[in-house]
């Protein structure tokens, strides 16, 4: 029987057409399992292209000859199917849990490096004042004062300078593509 005769048979739930679309299509379906399924057993590949079949019984209704063969919709089912039971037949281990640590810790390490080679070269741009009130604010952890005093300019001044150097390199970070994100 040709195809469209198969297909309008099962889309009018003919039980002859089925057992006539197995008979002309069950080695077909179980080379395709084989094949798409190495390592499933004997009784796996029949199994599946058997599933095949009923999936193929319950959806005939929606499928549309000119979009394709009967064929060609029983040999993706049947590789679906197939990999369907690979996926339910293999082991699968738990990963440990610091399986991965050590190359997430080696891309941390190296977007940190990555992050701090950036922030030296938008530190570089700033003027030699700023850049010093900055590395001592923030590296050395001195007071607004202090820096103040020894520097011999006024409290705001300081406060201004590290307003607007913030800034700055906020910008300079950005256009480099670090985010607020990537540094906290």
């Amino acid at each position: 029987m040709e195809d469209k005769k198969l297909l309008l048979g099962l889309q009018q739930k003919e039980e002859q057409a089925l057992a006539e679309c197995v008979r002309q299509y069950g080695a077909y379906a179980a080379a395709v399992v084989r094949a798409a399924g190495p390592g499933l057993s004997p009784q796996d590949v029949e199994e599946a292209a058997a599933e095949a079949f009923v999936k193929l019984w319950q959806s005939a209704a929606r499928l549309d000859g000119a979009k394709g063969t009967l064929k060609s919709y029983l040999g993706a089912v049947c590789r679906n199917e197939a990999r369907s039971r690979l996926r339910t037949l293999r082991p699968t281990e738990p990963l440990q849990e610091d399986f991965l640590a050590p190359a997430e810790q080696a891309v941390q390490d190296l977007e940190r490096r990555e992050l701090e080679q950036l922030t030296r070269q938008a530190l570089d741009s700033l003027d030699t004042q700023t850049r010093e009130i900055f590395l001592r604010y923030y590296y050395r952890r001195e007071k607004t004062a202090r820096i103040a005093r020894d520097l011999g300019l006024n409290l705001s001044t300081v406060k201004t300078r590290l307003a607007r150097g913030r800034e700055k390199l906020r910008a300079l970070l950005q256009e480099r593509g670090v985010t607020r994100e990537d540094v906290v």
